[in-house]
């Protein structure tokens, strides 16, 4: 049998993951991409802060100074972004709830926040708040009001896991693994061609090859975008800016920061880290 490209959709995570799977059987390739579909929806039941019982609404549920004992994802993804959050100098922070609840109140009710709820909530954002255990799988907050949410790195984690369970229990090597548009991860090559080509916006094809390409803008996130480091909504123009790089996980964390960071300060970051791009379209 020769090989096909095979096509496979789920809704999980408030996305559409699309799958394109190169393989010789629609039926093995649909039984791999449908194992993979359950088990991100098991991480979103672990994930999902809309969820009571997971890993994140837990958290955000505890007393001060309690630990939670969490999952392994959950704690890959915080420890992850505490990662990015350290090496963005706080332009990714996943703490950030506080603050767009109050976003939230504001828009529903017609009112402006005051100085004073805006410093309140940024006193309970920022990881120097968290504390990881990595050794024992907890989590404990250390701020009154401290709210987790995973939305700008979840959906990225998910296409991760998914690439390494299609690789190593199915032996599936050439896929694309999109989550929404927003992120996308080519792993192998659509046939004869190098890697897989995508589009970003309106701009020439990237080609992704065990890489990732995820893009943050007011399509995605609608009007609040908001820089933690200052605890206030960003003045910026009307464009989308996209980030390349190795895994999901990455790419979908980064595409947030680049949304506040200035030019010159990504353009360094992307300096000392080749591996990783930007990309900016209007």
């Amino acid at each position: 049998m020769s090989l096909q490209i095979f096509r496979f959709g789920h809704e999980a995570m408030a996305t559409h993951f699309q799958f394109l799977i190169e393989h010789e059987d629609n039926l093995l390739a649909n039984g791999a991409a449908q194992a993979v579909f359950r088990d991100i929806d098991r991480l979103e039941t672990e994930l999902s802060r809309f969820v009571p019982y997971s890993d994140i609404a837990s958290i955000n549920q505890a007393p001060v100074g309690q630990p939670v004992p969490v999952q392994a994802a959950c704690m890959d993804c915080l420890a992850f972004g505490k990662m990015v959050w350290e090496q963005t100098s706080g332009a990714f922070d996943v703490t950030i709830g506080p603050l767009f609840r109050l976003l939230r109140e504001q828009d529903s009710g017609g009112r402006k926040i005051s100085k004073a709820e805006r410093a309140v909530a940024a006193a309970s954002m920022g990881f120097q708040h968290l504390e990881l255990d990595e050794a024992n799988f907890s989590v404990t907050k250390h701020a009154a009001g401290m709210s987790l949410d995973l939305g700008a790195i979840g959906k990225g984690y998910a296409l991760d896991q998914a690439a390494f369970l299609l690789r190593g229990e199915h032996e599936i090597t050439n896929a694309l693994l999109n989550a929404g548009d927003s992120t996308v991860l080519g792993i192998g090559h659509m046939g004869e061609h190098p890697g897989w080509p995508v589009h970003a916006g309106q701009g020439s094809p990237v080609v992704l090859e065990n890489n990732a390409l995820s893009g943050t803008g007011f399509m995605h996130q609608g009007a609040h975008i908001i820089d933690p480091r200052t605890a206030r909504t960003v003045n910026i123009e009307r464009e989308l800016r996209w980030a390349i790089a190795p895994n999901a996980t990455l790419a979908d964390a980064l595409s947030t920061a680049f949304m506040v960071m200035n030019r010159k300060e990504i353009d360094a970051f992307c300096k000392q880290q080749p591996s990783i791009r930007a990309v900016f379209l209007k």
